[in-house]
């Protein structure tokens, strides 16, 4: 399960484990990057990762890709 919400200087998806054994997970897209982030029990803190528009275009290209090295550009 997962929300969308359209602020307006940011997109923000909300991915549920409906397990409910992770903490949700947080995709906050802005003019200034990705930042992904989801709370850590242990440190009482949330990790996060912070990646260029074009890391995160990969990314999603990757889960739609095979095994092997791949290159992209956009247009």
């Amino acid at each position: 399960m997962f929300t969308n919400e359209f602020e307006w200087d940011a997109t923000v998806t909300t991915i549920l484990d409906e397990e409910g054994d992770h903490d949700d997970v947080q995709v906050h897209i802005d003019d200034g990057g990705v930042f992904i982030r989801q709370f850590n029990e242990n440190t009482d803190k949330y990790d996060l990762i912070v990646m260029t528009h074009k890391m995160f275009y990969e990314f999603l290209a990757a889960m739609r890709t095979t095994e092997g090295a791949y290159r992209t550009f956009l247009k």
